[in-house]
């Protein structure tokens, strides 16, 4: 029998070959189906997190404003909603509550201790990898600060920073972000730390390089059914990446500051390689936000370098640089902290001495700016402004 080549490539002349055809099309067949059918399953039985979800959003899920209340208020207190403690009383809204959201996902691995009483919590997140954030107890020990991150890891590479040496991994979501500071609170209430009062995103990563989750995390930071803090304590700190960037900063709902490190373009562009604008256009930008956003003014920070930095003349060109700012401009001095793995550059630089700081600081309030020095905290459990770098990953 001769098979013309449609027949032929119809109808396979090997009964095994044949055979096996039939064998592949129906592994394939129930492959498919195990998928389609574990994706409904993943579909109906996914939850958010709670933390994912605005507390309006949550009041919808619950099925009223009361329950999602009841859920904030233990949220803000540092209470899982989900512990068996803690879960409603009446089956109904117990049911809910299970049914519609799921419990904060990042998990404290790893936590340090400094002398000062900074607390360093390493978070896991649902994909495995792994992002720090810092309680900074006040030294009066009325309050603490937050420092989050917005990112794993930086792109901006500053030749100072641990964070830059790492690279950027990704962005973080909203609730990512909001659960660094779910993590503190739990935190603060397991070991007697000071209330917390402030947040500021001096963190892992640069704010504006993920501006939309930053944005969102503020609002429930601020929202008086969410976190209920004040606006006057959040701080976003950037590099200023760009002009357009920055200007995207007026309908931020926290304080400003500025990561400055140089005044003259070439050592900026040294210290923080990614610059790709004047330091005069990145002012400018900043100037027309705080005017628009009607500010009383900007702070800036300066990490202190010995003899890279922390001259005279730096202190000159800074004063020039900041003089067309409007409102009170406050520089803010941070003595460099020592990191291990930086690149070339960033392996040779060391602390600024004390008298070099005071040098600095004598020169810019005697022009009459505000300038302090931050005292540091955390710098023995790498802690510190620039220290923050992860070395759990993602299997």
């Amino acid at each position: 029998h001769v098979h013309t080549m449609g027949e032929a490539a119809a109808q396979p002349a090997f009964p095994a070959l044949r055979g096996l055809l039939l064998l592949t099309a129906l592994t394939r067949a129930v492959a498919v189906a195990t998928s389609t059918q574990a994706s409904v399953v993943s579909r109906a039985t996914w939850r958010p997190s709670v933390l994912a979800v605005s507390p309006h959003e949550a009041a919808t899920l619950l099925g009223g404003a009361g329950r999602a209340r009841a859920i904030w208020e233990q949220l803000r207190q540092g209470v899982d909603p989900f512990d068996e403690d803690a879960l409603p009383k009446t089956p109904r809204a117990r049911a809910r509550l299970l049914s519609s959201l799921s419990p904060p996902a990042a998990e404290t691995i790893a936590q340090s201790d400094s002398s000062c009483g900074t607390r360093k919590l390493l978070l896991r997140l649902e994909d495995g990898l792994s992002v720090e954030c810092v309680v900074i107890p006040s030294p009066n020990g009325l309050f603490s600060t937050v420092c989050v991150s917005s990112q794993v890891g930086c792109m901006r590479g500053c030749a100072f920073c641990a964070t830059g040496a790492m690279g950027l991994t990704r962005s973080l979501t909203t609730h990512e972000i909001l659960e660094q500071l779910f993590a503190a609170l739990v935190a603060c209430k397991r070991n007697g730390m000071p209330p917390i009062r402030n947040i500021v995103f001096m963190g892992m990563g640069e704010p504006l390089d993920n501006l939309d989750s930053v944005k969102s995390a503020l609002e429930v930071m601020q929202d008086p059914f969410g976190f209920a803090l004040s606006k006057k304590h959040l701080c976003v700190s950037t590099v200023g990446p760009s002009p357009q960037s920055i200007r995207a900063l007026t309908s931020v709902g926290a304080r400003l500051a500025w990561s400055v490190h140089a005044a003259e373009d070439s050592l900026r562009k040294l210290l923080v390689p990614t610059t790709a604008h004047s330091m005069a256009e990145l002012r400018d930008a900043f100037a027309q936000v705080l005017a628009e956003r009607n500010d009383r003014g900007l702070m800036v920070e300066i990490a202190l370098i010995d003899g890279v930095n922390d001259g005279l003349a730096d202190a000159e060109a800074l004063h020039a640089l900041l003089r067309p700012l409007p409102g009170k401009t406050r520089v803010n001095l941070i003595p460099y902290n020592v990191n291990e793995g930086l690149g070339a550059v960033g392996r040779q630089f060391k602390p600024s001495s004390s008298s070099s700081v005071s040098r600095f600081q004598k020169y810019l309030i005697e022009r009459e700016l505000i300038c302090t020095v931050r005292e540091t905290r955390g710098d023995g459990e790498s802690a510190a402004c620039g220290q923050l770098a992860v070395s759990v990953r993602a299997p």
